[in-house]
């Protein structure tokens, strides 16, 4: 995984001469170039000039009506399963949208609601007519704040220039006012941030839709629910239904609705997080302190060791049925504490590491309401959870021990799963997020 965030995203642009075009296409010709840190987004091959440089030649006015038209959702809104099918959210998401007959280039923004994951994938085979041809694949991330300051800074300028130069088209002064009016009401940001996170543009989502999450009937959180939504995207309807039937239900889960009920052991504290640390980060802290003081040392925690924990039985890890809940859950009860788990995957290590994430989920956001879901969206709260069921499950340090080989193979993988008890992808991910395996091992 990527160290601390602390890229700067930098949009340069140097004003150039034009006689054609209209008046704003006149007026903000430009060298463009985006970077983060010291890589160059847009680094590209002039195939007809021969020449290799960072900027591109574009109407800066065009890719700034790109972000002001799709700021929420670049704001909020994470990588989808099939982003890379999804027209739609394509669009909202890479720069290559900006149009205007220029040859922008695929640099994608995702965000995870703290950080922004910023990727530029150019395409492997170019277009023969094309003039251009963008060089650098890079991924890298930048935080939420730098994101907002460069944008804002880069908007600032661009409707400074339009009112010198007179221009009297006012529909992007006006779009991007409205997005800062927006921007300075909680109420508004929230409604935004909702419309965002189930993947619609500003005032597309169905009312309904919105204001169901917002009124949040069963108190499940409304941190949880943007998690739910963040996966449920425009079927965030149906992908509830079956929750609000659990979280409606009274008494004990029953086994055969694949349910069962535990006690999530306390810590003293948080561990001393930094500023800067990442969500796989904290996670991993978190992790190691629960392990140190519920005396699991390093060693394998098996089902019946999983099971004394949380005062349930081994078998909910093994012969319980699938949960009707469309994502892994938990819900807190009143009962003295008591937590009810409902855990939609069969396989035992699958159950184990929903389990993991959904323990650690409920210590790190206990007072965030009534819900824990793992989803699969890409969030910083995912990536704490996954992260917190990896080293709770799976220490690095024990696993490294483990495979005892700086270049381990499949079976070398699969013997450190099986005495995990975890799936060998969770070994291979482990390896990958610490530096010991190339993420092509994913592949």
């Amino acid at each position: 995984m990527a160290g601390n965030v602390s890229n700067e995203l930098n949009i340069d642009f140097r004003w150039l001469g034009r006689q054609t075009g209209s008046p704003v296409e006149r007026a903000f010709y430009a060298d463009i170039a985006l970077g983060v840190g010291e890589e160059w987004l847009t680094r590209l091959e002039d195939q007809e000039a021969s020449t290799v440089g960072n900027h591109l030649r574009a109407c800066a006015h065009r890719l700034a009506t790109w972000f002001a038209a799709n700021w929420w959702r670049l704001r909020w809104e994470p990588e989808t399963q099939n982003c890379w099918k999804d027209a739609d959210w394509r669009i909202a998401h890479s720069v290559a949208s900006a149009g205007g007959g220029y040859v922008w280039p695929n640099v994608i923004f995702a965000s995870d609601g703290d950080s922004l994951a910023v990727m530029s994938r150019p395409r492997k085979k170019p277009a023969p007519f094309e003039p251009i041809h963008y060089l650098n694949q890079v991924e890298t991330h930048i935080t939420a704040a730098e994101f907002e300051r460069k944008v804002d800074a880069f908007m600032a300028s661009i409707i400074s220039r339009q009112h010198s130069m007179s221009i009297t088209d006012d529909s992007l002064p006006e779009l991007w006012a409205e997005v800062q009016a927006e921007r300075s009401d909680p109420d508004a940001v929230q409604w935004r941030k909702l419309e965002a996170l189930c993947g619609y543009d500003p005032d597309e989502a169905p009312s309904a839709l919105v204001e169901m999450l917002l009124n949040d009937p069963a108190h499940l959180g409304s941190h949880a629910l943007e998690e739910v939504a963040a996966q449920g995207r425009h079927h965030t309807q149906q992908v509830l239904r079956p929750i609000l039937a659990i979280a409606n239900s009274s008494g004990k889960p029953k086994e055969k609705d694949g349910g069962f009920r535990g006690t999530i052991p306390a810590l003293t504290g948080t561990p001393a997080w930094h500023a800067r640390d990442l969500p796989w980060q904290q996670g991993g802290k978190l992790a190691r302190q629960a392990r140190q003081e519920w005396n699991l040392g390093r060693q394998l925690i098996s089902n019946k060791d999983l099971a004394n924990l949380l005062g349930t039985k081994p078998a909910v890890f093994t012969n319980l049925p699938k949960a009707t809940s469309p994502m892994p859950i938990a819900l807190r009860t009143r009962e003295n504490d008591k937590v009810d788990f409902y855990i939609n995957q069969l396989p035992s290590t699958s159950r184990r590491f929903a389990t993991g994430r959904l323990i650690g989920d409920q210590i790190r956001f206990a007072n965030g309401g009534r819900l824990f879901p793992a989803t699969t969206a890409k969030t910083s709260r995912q990536q704490f959870q996954r992260a917190f069921a990896q080293e709770f499950l799976c220490p690095i340090n024990a696993l490294l021990e483990k495979i005892q080989t700086t270049e381990p193979d499949e079976n070398d993988i699969s013997e450190a799963a099986d005495y995990f008890q975890v799936s060998p992808l969770m070994v291979k991910t482990t390896l990958v997020n610490h530096g010991h395996l190339e993420r092509q091992a994913l592949n």
